[in-house]
């Protein structure tokens, strides 16, 4: 498959990891919204993210979940394609400038996503730069793929040895800029700690990951830069601390070593909450995908995109299945247009 790449996408390379450490940092005040700095947005770009489902090649390396590779699993190349082709189709809807997907086992696999792009959207419109990144034998990634050259790309991974339970898997942060008419947009792609194994038990770690954030954003914002960070959080959006009384500009506080305010789109009009959420657990809809703007980044025309095959018939997200191949993920993608 990888011999039908067309040559365009030479620019797609792999992130390598750094560790990053944690150290204190100033405080910094600064905007989260245009309408608070001012400022004249003259860059806008659209971004999907979107949790892909433990989205695995048809290649067995051991590091794949055993529903994947045990020997009753019906996982092969075929229902491989079919899923390549499904992802595709979404982001063929979408017509989003950057594409964020959590949950992608392998770069090879925005090769191939791209190569199907290629037979059936105008040539104007590929992605021709990306990069992916995940934690050394760990099964899934996140991928990127983007219209806009993406420079300075760096991965932020924890590792802590301070407790007494060890650390577990954790995906890593990765940061990049995407630059419109010479306008820089620092983008930070997150997919914390799930609460598999108890919510309260894993806490710890998407606290760890949210501190992490608030200090990469905080020392983004001393150098003047709009950020939007993005992702699956595993954490509802109740679950993040509203600020009170805030409903055009900064909404949301980070919290960590210093707390950072940022904006969410999720709260619809100050008050009540944006619906339908993305994804349906226990009977319930969750809002754990989020973007947040801040450093003047405003988010305008978000949106839960659920409104194509990849929704059921009761409205939820198809998840996938690997006993019939059919479906797409348990989450649903969501877009914005960004504008710094």
């Amino acid at each position: 498959m990888k011999n039908h790449l067309i040559s365009s996408l030479k620019h797609l390379f792999v992130a390598a990891a750094v560790f990053f450490l944690l150290l204190p940092l100033c405080s910094c005040n600064q905007s989260c919204s245009l309408e608070n700095s001012g400022k004249t947005p003259v860059s806008s770009l659209s971004v999907l993210n979107w949790n892909v489902e433990t989205f695995f090649d048809a290649n067995f390396d051991g590091t794949e979940y055993s529903d994947f590779k045990s020997s009753t699993s019906t996982w092969n190349e075929s229902k491989y394609i079919k899923r390549l082709e499904r992802v595709a189709e979404v982001i063929k809807a979408s017509d989003c400038d950057v594409i964020i997907m959590e949950e992608l086992e392998k770069k090879e696999q925005l090769f191939d996503i791209y190569n199907r792009l290629c037979s059936s959207f105008n040539f104007s419109r590929l992605y021709n730069y990306g990069t992916f990144a995940k934690e050394e034998n760990s099964a899934i990634g996140i991928g990127i793929l983007s219209r806009y050259p993406l420079s300075n790309v760096t991965v932020h991974s924890l590792d802590i040895r301070s407790f007494t339970s060890p650390q577990p898997s954790l995906r890593p942060i990765v940061e990049f800029y995407v630059s419109v008419k010479e306008t820089p947009l620092l983008i930070i792609a997150n997919h914390w700690k799930s609460k598999s194994g108890g919510a309260e038990q894993t806490e710890i770690w998407r606290n760890k990951q949210e501190n992490l954030l608030s200090m990469r954003i905080e020392k983004a914002l001393k150098k003047g830069i709009k950020v939007l960070a993005t992702g699956d959080f595993n954490k509802d959006i109740y679950e993040f601390k509203k600020i009170k009384g805030k409903t055009q500009s900064c909404n949301i506080e980070l919290r960590g070593e210093h707390n950072i305010q940022i904006f969410s789109p999720w709260y619809e009009n100050g008050s009540g909450l944006y619906t339908p959420g993305s994804y349906y657990f226990n009977n319930q809809w969750e809002r754990i995908d989020h973007f947040f703007a801040a450093g003047g980044a405003e988010i305008k025309d978000f949106q839960v995109f659920n409104e194509g095959p990849w929704a059921a018939e009761e409205g939820f997200p198809l998840r996938y299945s690997i006993k019939y191949g059919t479906g797409y993920s348990d989450h649903f993608p969501i877009k914005c247009r960004v504008f710094f």
